[in-house]
């Protein structure tokens, strides 16, 4: 497998190029992949933390339920009876009587601001957190 490999056109054309480079280009291209690798880790703690779910029925807030407790919610609609699971910090809207099953099909959210909506039924779970600004917005 490894004559394969050496054999390969790309193979070559990757030697070819790294044979061009000075110690300098490669420090700088290793200092660039630890950099970039290093952020995005950053990037993922500085998220918020999903704190609770509010769950609206026709425009209004029926249910601000926190996060950790896992529980299950039946929530009624104008087509009926929609099941609601919260389970591990995550929900889901494991049942409901709309036709297409969308909400269902969307699975678990866990990030703050995250939404299922089920608009045949008229209910919208979301997910809220605490506030915290982002880079972006500042």
């Amino acid at each position: 497998m490894q004559k394969v490999w050496q054999q390969s056109r790309f193979y070559s054309v990757v030697k070819r190029f790294f044979k061009i480079l000075t110690i300098g280009d490669k420090l700088l291209i290793a200092c660039l992949f630890i950099s970039s690798g290093s952020s995005l880790l950053l990037i993922k703690n500085i998220h918020a933390r999903a704190k609770f779910c509010v769950i609206s029925v026709n425009g209004k807030v029926k249910w601000k339920i926190p996060l950790n407790e896992n529980r299950q919610v039946t929530v009624k609609g104008p087509l009926g009876y929609s099941h609601i699971e919260i389970k591990d910090s995550k929900v889901r809207m494991s049942d409901s009587p709309c036709p297409l099953k969308i909400c269902v099909k969307a699975g678990y959210i866990d990030q703050p601001n995250d939404m299922i909506v089920c608009l045949p039924n008229r209910i919208i779970i979301r997910i809220m957190g605490e506030e915290k600004l982002d880079g972006i917005t500042w």
